[in-house]
């Protein structure tokens, strides 16, 4: 009986060599793809993003234009600066395109006070708090006009001893590698706002600077004041958003280190694995093939000045129960991802910043039936990507966006995808020296009506495929992270397309908001073609918040429904969901 068993099983591996796509009625790449969705939710839950803006407190500009003709007077042809740094090279442009000066406007004491007043406006609406811009005595007699600068430099940097426990100040402060500027540098805000974001990336510190007089003529110390309470966090979540035949509950436990090197660095280690609801079967003699993934996640970051570093490495792995008629198979997989970054901002201003970003990356998979690898639909791919993000806050709200490149390459060892093996000289399906193109465009609105508080955000992300693309990099949507109102169980793919989520939230409560969400998506590309129209559209009723309970825990419940899809597309008529996350 056993050797009839093997038998129809090694049929039935045999097969699956054969014929590799027809692997499985839950394609397994859709489940690779679910595990890489719910990392990025790990990554955002527990790497938050900070944003700082200290000009908060500055006055607002008004128009600016110079007053009347004035008598006595003389006539001016040109401004200029006397010896300032070139850091200050846009006083003199910014201030003539907004006093409105013209060459041989004739100047007289008060036009000089304001045009003295709107120069240090300026250099202040460029961070530049403690410089000082003023018109120092001299002849105007040559018709030129010169600014004095007397810039405004950094004493030193330090920190409030009697701020929490002494130790852990006495860590933070041993390494300047928080702040962009040393001492004796041009003090401006833009470069503490980069410090301040470099301490709040740590979700158990509290951190905040003052600026005070230094111990020499024209400098200024910046004041920290900075408490960790406890440098270790955990996080514990569970939701519903994986696979019936896999495990439709999930569960992830992470343990998080803020702080460990004393640099503001940032260590985590999670492990998930399902929580139930999956299949299972018992054949004839008894033996029980069961269903489930796990997976574990490990990351490392530091900053440094107006550099990220961050390392990370995932894998996951997962079983799926197949029903036979004789004896049932254990079809599994397994994937490992890593990668190494470096991120820059490039620019900042009171109300916009923008960051350049590079990574090297690898990734691979296997799949097996029972404990016989598939051999043909081994992958093991590297490359890098490149990114720019932007991100600007506006007087009626924020807006970001990202665009970012990834390729692939031979290194690490890369082997080439199965899809590229084409005896006929076919146009080949996929590759694994892929060329994709990712965009992503977001808002953020708030708004009031009476006494009731609203926002609306919306979020577009697009790819673009510049080469073949295997499976594993199609886009795929009809889950809760891209077109949501779908149970996630089967989804859309194709090589390049779109999709955008929109919310109307209604704040009812101070972090507690119920919202309306209304999704659309297609997909097209070569995989597509002969097929029915690839796009879906969706809506979700739902409420979300968080509240404090020893520590702090979120949720999010919501009810959804399919607005439109291709006939053959099959999912439930309505779906529910959840996802609660508990930190301490």
């Amino acid at each position: 009986m056993h050797l009839i068993t093997n038998v129809i099983k090694y049929a039935a591996v045999f097969t699956f060599l054969v014929y590799p796509h027809a692997a499985s009625a839950n394609d397994a790449d859709t489940e690779f793809n679910r595990n890489q969705q719910r990392q990025q939710q790990l990554d955002n839950r527990l790497i938050p993003d900070v944003d700082v803006r200290l000009g908060g407190d500055l006055p607002a500009r008004a128009p600016f234009k110079l007053g009347a003709p004035e008598s006595p007077c003389m006539a001016v042809q040109e401004i200029t600066l006397n010896d300032a740094p070139d850091e200050f090279a846009f006083i003199v442009p910014t201030l003539v395109k907004q006093s409105g000066f013209i060459p041989g406007m004739c100047l007289g004491s008060k036009r000089l006070q304001h045009l003295q007043t709107l120069a240090q406006n300026i250099a202040i609406a460029k961070g530049f708090l403690t410089s000082q811009v003023y018109i120092a005595p001299q002849d105007l007699a040559s018709g030129r006009l010169k600014l004095s600068v007397e810039p405004g430099r950094l004493g030193s940097i330090r920190y409030e001893e009697n701020q929490g426990d002494a130790a852990s100040v006495g860590r933070i402060s041993a390494f300047a590698n928080k702040f962009p500027n040393q001492s004796g540098d041009i003090l401006n805000l833009r470069d503490l706002e980069q410090g301040l974001e470099n301490l709040r990336r740590l979700p158990s510190v509290a951190a905040d600077i003052r600026i005070e007089p230094g111990e020499m003529e024209g400098q200024s110390d910046i004041v920290v004041s900075w408490q960790q309470p406890r440098p270790l966090r955990f996080n514990i979540n569970a939701n519903d958003a994986g696979s019936k035949t896999t495990g439709k509950y999930q569960g992830s436990l992470a343990l998080s280190l803020d702080n460990p090197l004393g640099l503001s660095d940032l260590f985590y280690a999670s492990y998930s694995h399902d929580l139930g609801h999956k299949a299972s079967y018992t054949d004839a003699e008894g033996i029980t093939t069961g269903s489930g993934t796990r997976g574990y996640s490990l990351h490392y970051s530091v900053p440094v000045g107006h550099w990220l570093f961050a390392w990370n490495h995932n894998g996951y792995r997962y079983h799926e129960a197949v029903e036979g008629i004789h004896t049932n198979l254990d079809y599994n997989g397994k994937s490992h991802h890593s990668n190494i970054s470096a991120s820059r901002v490039v620019f900042r201003n009171a109300r916009h910043k923008t960051t350049l970003g590079a990574k090297l990356w690898q990734q691979q998979s296997q799949k097996y039936y029972d404990n016989n690898e598939i051999e043909v639909q081994r992958r093991r791919t590297a490359g890098w990507a490149a990114d720019i993000d932007h991100r600007a806050q506006l007087g009626w709200g924020s807006l970001y966006g990202s665009l970012a490149y990834k390729r692939g390459t031979g290194m690490r060892g890369s082997l080439k995808a199965p899809e590229e093996f084409n005896e006929e000289n076919d146009i080949i399906p996929g590759t694994s020296r892929m060329k994709i193109i990712h965009a992503t465009l977001g808002a953020a609105v708030p708004f009031q009506i009476g006494r009731h508080y609203f926002s609306y955000d919306g979020e577009i992300f697009a790819q673009w495929n510049k080469s073949p693309l295997v499976s594993q990099d199609h886009l795929a949507i009809g889950s809760r992270y891209t077109v949501r109102g779908f149970d996630g169980e089967r989804n859309l793919s194709g090589e390049r397309g779109w999709y955008g989520q929109n919310n109307l939230n209604w704040h009812y409560l101070p972090e507690h908001q119920a919202y309306l969400g209304l999704d659309y998506g297609r997909v097209s590309g070569l995989s597509t073609r002969g097929l029915p129209a690839q796009k879906l559209a969706g809506a979700v009723i739902g409420l979300k918040g968080a509240q404090a309970l020893g520590g702090l825990l979120s949720y999010d419940v919501f009810i959804g429904k399919p607005l439109s899809k291709p006939a053959h597309f099959q999912t439930e008529r309505t779906t529910y969901g959840f996802n609660l996350n508990y930190s301490f």
